[in-house]
């Protein structure tokens, strides 16, 4: 039997609206080093619910709104620990998105395709002069489901952490990070005045 004309299967739609906090405010530094954020254990039984959830092999990943401004990035969730109606977001994606303590925010669950290259643009040239800069952005992308054009992430090496702007992701501005390896590229940092 066919389905009417205007039907819309929503079996595995979920989206929801959050208060927005640093990961800073719940002592939850540590998932700054990733873009992995902490939603409430209620969210957790909402997507349990979806058609998909027990036979995805895939983590969950999400597309994040900025509901005021309109700009939007892509996560995945690390645990389901936060207050109810509360999101904790690591520091870089809570300043990529403009939010301030508080802010509502559009969380929508998303299939991304798997990424096959990435361009990475340090913040300064002391990240190149390590030995093999494009392996320690491999080493520390275990961190990222998924990555979105625009986005800066952090990467550590010893006692430091780097910054690092995504420049572009193919096959698509964002995509989902399935493999260890992905085709790599830098180009010049951003303190530098190479073309």
């Amino acid at each position: 039997m066919s389905q009417p004309r205007n039907y819309v299967d929503i079996g595995n739609l979920f989206i929801e609206v959050y208060q927005a906090f640093p990961s800073q405010i719940m002592g939850r530094e540590d998932i700054d080093l990733s873009n992995n954020i902490i939603l409430p254990p209620s969210t957790l039984q909402k997507l349990s619910n979806l058609n998909d959830f027990w036979n995805n092999k895939n983590p969950v990943l999400f597309q994040i709104l900025n509901i005021d401004n309109n700009i939007k990035t892509h996560c995945g969730v690390i645990e389901f620990t936060a207050q109810e109606g509360l999101c904790y977001i690591p520091s870089n994606m809570f300043a990529r998105l403009d939010l301030e303590e508080g802010q509502k925010i559009n969380i929508k669950k998303v299939s991304l395709p798997k990424g096959t290259s990435i361009k990475f643009q340090p913040h300064i040239t002391e990240f190149i002069k390590n030995p093999n800069p494009i392996e320690i952005i491999q080493n520390n992308l275990i961190n990222y489901f998924c990555l979105t054009e625009g986005d800066t992430i952090s990467v550590k090496f010893g006692d430091k952490i780097y910054k690092v702007d995504v420049i572009e992701c193919k096959p698509a501005k964002a995509i989902q990070i399935v493999d260890s390896y992905l085709k790599i590229d830098l180009v010049p940092p951003k303190d530098t005045n190479d073309p």
